[in-house]
């Protein structure tokens, strides 16, 4: 894991992955799909919980970066997107209003909503079309788990 990698923050591991050189890459090989990119949901990112817990990987398809306005009959339907604002990267539903984009959270979760300025403060990087996730493991930020120690579970 490259150090600089912050548990805490939700990142763009593509951007990671292009960093780490062409040996860590070909261990990673089966995520080497130009389709998709992919993401870490920070721990201390609870914007989508409980849909998508800190420490969830996400998959991001990044030819879907428009978002969709639609009825949606459950919160499983409605598109969650992997979205870059300058204080770094998130995952939530969003809505465009006039020159802004509305980052909405999940309803049971602690994070407010955000209206910013569309692209100058946020640009979708794409939709999240996959998840892999722990379930029933994860820590609260400030666990006694080291960085180290979380690493090993990755």
């Amino acid at each position: 894991m490259d150090p600089g990698f912050a548990f805490e923050k939700t990142t763009n591991l593509g951007r990671m992955i292009e960093q780490w050189g062409v040996v860590p890459l070909a261990s990673l090989s089966a995520f080497a799909d130009d389709r998709y990119s992919y993401g870490y949901i920070g721990e201390d990112d609870f914007t989508m919980y409980p849909i998508l817990p800190p420490g969830s990987f996400v998959q991001v398809d990044e030819t879907r970066n428009k978002v969709v306005e639609g009825a949606w009959r459950s919160e499983f339907e409605r598109p969650i997107y992997f979205v870059e604002t300058r204080e770094g990267f998130t995952c939530s539903w969003c809505h465009i209003k006039q020159e802004g984009i509305v980052l909405q959270p999940h309803p049971l979760s602690p994070v407010a909503v955000r209206i910013l300025k569309h692209p100058q403060e946020a640009e979708v990087v794409g939709q999240v079309v996959g998840a892999a996730m722990r379930l029933g493991d994860w820590r609260v930020a400030g666990s006694l788990q080291t960085q180290k120690e979380r690493a090993a579970v990755i």
